[in-house]
């Protein structure tokens, strides 16, 4: 997950005086899982991460920091905890769709563009600017 930082969550987890056996017990995630995440091995899936988050009294975007002026599309779902297919059906697409203008391919129509501001709760310019950085983006880059 792009922007994950492993760090964040082991300092937010000694804050909130846990143990990595209970914050991942409380989290409905596997010990052996979490320690991977908190070694940096791993990266977390956005849901598990979020419900981690959430027992630690932080917003998802406390652990994954992706500076807003660089995001993808991607990243605007995952600042909201979704996974791919939570957006599909808050949006009424498919779960392809939304990967594929994810990764910048296909045509984000404005009425598209309008769903994914809708269901994130960002503005329509910042989705299509980060549909737009996805696109453009350099040859073996990630979105």
């Amino acid at each position: 997950m792009r922007g994950f930082d492993p760090e964040r969550l082991r300092i937010a987890r000694l804050s909130a005086r846990l143990s990595k056996s209970e914050l991942a017990r409380l989290s409905r995630v596997a010990v052996s899982t979490y320690n991977q995440w908190e070694s940096g091995k791993s990266s977390p899936r956005v849901d598990a991460l979020a419900r981690c988050a959430n027992r630690l009294g932080l917003e998802i975007t406390d652990l994954v920091v992706v500076d807003r002026a660089m995001a993808f599309l991607g990243d605007l779902r995952v600042s909201r905890g979704l996974i791919q297919s939570e957006l599909a059906q808050k949006m009424g697409v498919s779960t392809q769709l939304v990967g594929l203008l994810e990764r910048g391919q296909g045509a984000l129509t404005s009425e598209m563009a309008t769903k994914f501001a809708v269901a994130l709760g960002y503005s329509q310019d910042e989705v299509v600017s980060a549909y737009e950085r996805a696109r453009d983006r350099p040859p073996h880059m990630t979105p």
